[in-house]
């Protein structure tokens, strides 16, 4: 049997061939998951699974191999995290793990869903937040900030820039970035527009060494990964996002 997001995203790629529909970008995700009541259709719809248990062990790979195993990771102090577009909250359940706080913030309509599973998962100390209200943060609150397979699909460089000013208010004298973007294999920005985009598709794809100038602007790059592993545990097959680590620079 077709799955409910395969079947979605068949229906509406045969609606942009015949009739040439735009889709935006940002109302994809923010109105979608709305639309799932069953937990297993939710999580699947942020990152492919069959199962609440599937989605919890893929979450405790990527948060292990592609963030507690860091470089910096061990010496963060482990009062505050934040998750800018934490999904289902499949990573966020292992940061609360670690800290005090799990602070997460994204744009999609079905935050009750998110705390659902996490309140299935045991987790307790996570607050959600809207994008628009990272501003009620207070100044140097948060020691690692981090964001998985969430930048590659933004409308555009400015909701890059907005997170980034939001990272340099928000981050401790101490604190850790640590950002996964979509890799753009050329030089430069590649937005992909509303007459293009394919539902669930990445959107933003930045050149490494664009994204590192972009970082080093207004950060102390501290670390990255140009070429990334698709499989973390076997080290095997070449992921389409590529890594950067960052901090404020110190006084």
């Amino acid at each position: 049997m077709m799955h409910k997001l395969t079947r979605r995203i068949l229906a509406t790629r045969l609606n942009q061939l015949i009739f040439g529909a735009k889709l935006d970008v940002r109302e994809s995700w923010e109105k979608t998951p709305a639309d799932y009541k069953k937990m297993v259709d939710f999580l699947n719809w942020f990152d492919r699974t069959n199962s609440v248990e599937e989605a919890v062990e893929r979450g405790r790979i990527d948060w292990s191999y592609r963030f507690a195993s860091g470089r910096f990771y061990a010496n963060v102090e482990k009062n505050t995290a934040l998750e800018i577009g934490f999904g289902a909250g499949r990573l966020l359940m292992h940061a609360a793990r670690d800290f005090k706080t799990a602070i997460r913030v994204d744009i999609h309509a079905n935050y009750p869903m998110s705390e659902a599973f996490l309140a299935s998962q045991g987790v307790n100390n996570a607050r959600l937040l809207k994008r628009d209200e990272l501003a009620l943060l207070p100044d140097n609150s948060v020691e690692f900030v981090y964001s998985f397979i969430v930048f590659q699909h933004f409308d555009g460089l400015d909701e890059v820039e907005f997170y980034l000013n939001h990272i340099s208010r928000l981050l401790a004298p101490q604190g850790i970035a640590q950002i996964y973007y979509g890799k753009r294999n050329a030089d430069g920005i590649e937005v992909t527009t509303a007459d293009r985009f394919k539902l669930r598709d990445c959107s933003l794809f930045i050149a490494p060494e664009t994204m590192r100038e972009i970082v080093s602007s207004r950060f102390e790059l501290m670390d990255y990964r140009d070429n990334l592993a698709r499989d973390a545990v076997a080290n095997t097959g070449e992921s389409v996002q590529a890594m950067v680590a960052f901090r404020n620079r110190l006084a």
